[in-house]
């Protein structure tokens, strides 16, 4: 009689196992990292095309709404070495979870009362949710194992789909439901991130905690130069999103609705060239490190090709086309290279980088804002951008040797321990 329960039992769990495999398989988790990652980023940039509504209906300056986004990028920069200690603690999954209950909590109250300081706090709590989102998502990719630089490259990708679509989407939520409704509607579309993360976790059977030491990543040369090159890739390029959609208006005389379109394409070609910059990576087409220089150059010109007052359309696509090329394609260069340091436990070393990152979303869009509201012009306030750009440049060049003699001294205390034991 014991026989067919034990057979029934063991299918049982058979099926269990493997709808457990399943759930945890590779396709399954980057999946999950891509769509958290798309319906935090829309928050980068929802807020570019309300500005206008915004600043009639609050009574509010153009450096007043830039801080939209510096509220945002702090509360993503507080969260982001805490949520790299969480990560390496106890894994990415609950982490995802929390902070994707945040993101949802802030973009639901946001647009509960019609106050800048009650807006601003909304989107600090948005910025905490957003933050563990994107360091435990990072985490998650960088255990692809052989996949690590696809999977990097499509997470970076998803990134810029959320950036795009925050900028494309958001006119038409306005004429649906006025920038209240807007806000709500983002806020809402963060319960998805919840519901697959209940349902697949991120392919660890039992997650070892890592050492955790905050200060190895502060004292790390390679942390601070990965860091401040990612300033003039991603930071740069999400400073110059929230505004590009006022820039098009402004200096083209497009309707908000069509710059908003258009600068949203520009942001969509981010999701071909960040996994782009992960295959090339993998394949050994190019290195990490000299793919991130060319990306911080290109960034940075792109931004001096916005900053120059011409109205000249031609010149508007190549500074469009060089931010959107150079702010994306090393994406996989920064994170991957920050997971080699033995040193340095993974969430914690890609907190720091984050954290050292956001400088530019910090005070850029607010200084953008303050110097077109004083100039009435672009010229100064993208070209004072340019300044980011320089110091990304010259650590993107730095990088390089910071990391091969972190590396190699890593290797000579591992084998002289080794010698030790032996």
């Amino acid at each position: 009689m014991s026989q067919p329960r034990t057979s029934t039992f063991t299918e049982r769990t058979s099926e269990q196992v493997a709808q457990r495999k399943h759930l945890s398989s590779v396709p399954w988790r980057i999946f999950a990292v891509c769509l958290t990652s798309v319906v935090a980023a829309v928050h980068y940039t929802n807020y570019g095309p309300l500005i206008p509504i915004m600043r009639a209906e609050l009574h509010i300056h153009s450096d007043q709404a830039g801080l939209l986004s510096t509220l945002l990028f702090l509360g993503l920069a507080v969260t982001y070495i805490p949520a790299g200690v969480l990560t390496d603690r106890y894994s990415p999954r609950p982490v995802l979870i929390g902070s994707s209950i945040l993101l949802v909590l802030g973009g639901i109250l946001l647009p509960i009362f019609p106050n800048l300081t009650w807006i601003l706090a909304c989107r600090a709590i948005v910025g905490f949710g957003a933050g563990g989102t994107f360091v435990a998502g990072a985490s998650v990719a960088a255990s692809l194992g052989k996949h690590s630089s696809l999977g990097q490259g499509l997470y970076g990708g998803s990134i810029q789909i959320g950036s795009g679509l925050g900028l494309l989407v958001t006119p038409l939520l306005l004429a649906w439901g006025g920038w209240r409704g807007a806000f709500l509607f983002w806020g809402l579309l963060g319960i998805l991130a919840i519901i697959v993360w209940l349902f697949v976790n991120e392919g660890q059977e039992a997650h070892k905690p890592i050492p955790i030491d905050v200060g190895a990543a502060v004292r790390s040369p390679s942390v601070w130069t990965l860091g401040l090159s990612h300033m003039g890739t991603f930071g740069l390029g999400n400073a110059i999103a929230a505004w590009i959609a006022v820039y098009l208006a402004q200096q083209y005389g497009l309707s908000l609705a069509l710059a908003a379109t258009l600068g949203s394409l520009a942001l969509l070609t981010g999701m071909f060239f960040r996994p782009l910059g992960g295959i090339l990576i993998a394949r050994r087409v190019i290195g990490a490190i000299p793919l991130l220089r060319l990306g911080t150059t290109m960034a940075c010109i792109g931004v001096g090709l916005l900053a120059i007052p011409l109205r000249f359309p031609p010149l508007a696509f190549l500074g469009m086309a060089s931010i959107a090329i150079g702010a994306t394609i090393p994406y996989t260069s920064v994170f991957n290279e920050a997971t080699r340091l033995r040193g340095v436990g993974k969430g914690v070393a890609q907190g720091v980088v984050s954290i050292i990152s956001c400088q530019t979303v910090l005070v850029g869009p607010p200084l953008i804002g303050f110097l077109f509201e004083r100039t009435g012009s672009f010229t100064l306030a993208f070209g004072s951008i340019m300044l980011f750009g320089f110091v990304a440049i010259t650590a993107s060049f730095l990088a390089g040797p910071a990391i091969k003699r972190e590396t190699m001294q890593e290797q000579g205390t591992i084998a002289t321990r080794e010698n030790l034991l032996d």
